[in-house]
């Protein structure tokens, strides 16, 4: 169940010679990256009359994954994967198991904030914001989470997945596509470019034979939205935007 926390744990072992001449590119993003990936998990998933677009289980405990964007606990990840979760907690790369509640959640662009309860001496990395409107078609993405680490290209900037009137004409549109499918563990997980910058959030959508994610630019709008919506009602998360970077 937390098969990708656990792999997580000798990512900084020294390579063998041998392994160090195969090393490559997504090698080294994994082994950078991985402790800034994070488990979602809930003590109890309500059951729907209908599931949706999404391929999230009815009574699991791994619901979903997320990427820590600020040292202090913060976790971006998927609307639909916490929208049904109760006792959120996250499991950190050494599996580590922390409580965790939902800040602010925006399902028609499927994302969401998440907070950990980091207790004194447990110090978490955040991953680094990227830029999606430099992304080339063609270019290796690399995708982590619960279900492991996929490996693929971009195939599409803007992709328009529609499921008609039953989950809403606007949903899903303008999403990176990749060429692999992700798993339903991996939603709401980090992909990286191959410089190891977080360029979307993986989303999976039942039936799909590929792969989707939300482009980092949207994210970044999504994250005024809900720190402004925080800020209206007079609560200061310590967080902001800064301009090119990631969160502050």
């Amino acid at each position: 169940m937390l098969a990708f926390a656990l792999a997580c744990v000798c990512a900084h072992t020294p390579f063998t010679a041998a392994q160090e001449a195969r090393r490559t590119p997504v090698v080294d993003v994994v082994r950078a990256q991985g402790d800034r990936v994070v488990t979602l998990l809930a003590t109890h998933v309500a059951t729907h009359d209908s599931p949706g677009p999404f391929s999230q289980p009815d009574g699991g405990h791994i619901v979903g994954s997320g990427s820590v964007i600020h040292a202090s606990g913060y976790v971006l990840t998927n609307a639909h994967v916490v929208a049904r979760a109760s006792e959120l907690s996250v499991v950190l790369s050494n599996g580590r198991v922390l409580a965790a509640h939902v800040v602010g959640a925006i399902p028609e662009e499927d994302l969401a904030l998440v907070k950990v309860d980091v207790p004194r001496g447990v110090v978490l990395q955040a991953v680094e914001l990227g830029d999606s409107e430099d992304l080339m078609i063609g270019e290796a993405v690399i995708g982590m989470g619960a279900g492991g680490v996929t490996t693929s290209i971009l195939a599409s900037r803007q992709r328009d997945v529609s499921y008609g009137k039953s989950f809403g004409e606007s949903f899903n549109k303008g999403l990176l596509q990749i060429d692999r499918a992700i798993e339903a563990s991996s939603s709401g997980g980090p992909l990286f470019n191959a410089a190891g910058a977080q360029i979307g959030v993986t989303t999976s959508l039942r039936g799909e034979r590929a792969g989707f994610a939300i482009a980092i630019d949207r994210v970044r709008l999504f994250l005024l939205r809900v720190l402004d919506v925080e800020g209206r009602r007079r609560l200061r998360l310590g967080l902001r935007l800064a301009p090119g970077s990631g969160v502050v």
